[in-house]
C-alpha cells in the first residue's frame, strides 16, 4: 500500500515541521506477519536530499519502545519517522507518551496515531483501505479469478496535524503545513 513512497513523504513533512533538524530517526517494527516493501533506499535518498542523517531503530515488541526512545535521544535524534506497522499502530498511546517524554516529535501513518500524540500523520484513510478490501473480497466471493482482478491502491491521502502535541514539544508548525492539513487537532 505505497509504504515506501509514503515513508519518504512523511520524512519530507517532518523536515518541514522540524526545519532545523539534522538527525532524524526511523522507527520500525520487525513483524514476521508483515512483508516489508523495500523502502529503505527511498527514505535514505530523501534524507540525503534534505541534509538529514538517519538513525534507524527496529523493535520487536511494544515493550521495546521505551528503550528505543532512550537510545534515539542519546544518539542525538531530533524527530522520528514511525513506519507503518500493526505493532506500532497498536502501541500508539505509548508512542505518543514517549514522544512527549523524550521531546521527540513523531510523524506516523494513521490519523489515530496523531490523535494519540504523534505531531502529525500522513497516509491513506483506513476506511478507504477497508472499503477496497471489502470490494475485492466481494469480487472473489462472486467467483472472480484473482489473476484477472486488478490491484488497487488508495488515491486519497490525508495529513493530520496535532497542534496540542506540537505546542507541548515547543514546535511552531509552519503555516504551509497547516494550510495543507486535512485536519488540525487543537
Amino acid at each position: 500500500m505505497l509504504g515506501a513512497e509514503l515513508d519518504a513523504n512523511r520524512l519530507e513533512i517532518l523536515k518541514e515541521i522540524v526545519p532545523s533538524g539534522r538527525r532524524f530517526a526511523v522507527l520500525d517494527a520487525l513483524d514476521a506477519a508483515v512483508t516489508k516493501v523495500p523502502g529503505v533506499q527511498a527514505i535514505a535518498d530523501v534524507a540525503h536530499a534534505l541534509g538529514v542523517e538517519l538513525q534507524t531503530v527496529d523493535i520487536r515488541l511494544p515493550s521495546d519502545l521505551a528503550p528505543a526512545f532512550a537510545s534515539l535521544r542519546m544518539g542525538g535524534a531530533e524527530a522520528i519517522n514511525v513506519l507503518s506497522s500493526p505493532i506500532l499502530l497498536g502501541a500508539r498511546e505509548e508512542l505518543g507518551r514517549l514522544s512527549l517524554t523524550y521531546k521527540l516529535p513523531a510523524i506516523c501513518e494513521w490519523r489515530t496515531m496523531a490523535e494519540a500524540g504523534c505531531v502529525a500523520s500522513y497516509g491513506y484513510r483506513q476506511s478507504e483501505g477497508w472499503a477496497m478490501l471489502a470490494a475485492l473480497t466481494e469480487k472473489m466471493l462472486k467467483g472472480a479469478p484473482p489473476g484477472e482482478t486488478p490491484a488497487q491502491q488508495p488515491t486519497k491521502f490525508e495529513l493530520v496535524v496535532n497542534l496540542k502535541t506540537a505546542r507541548a514539544l515547543g514546535l511552531t508548525v509552519p503555516p504551509a503545513i497547516l494550510a495543507r492539513a486535512d485536519e488540525v487537532i487543537e
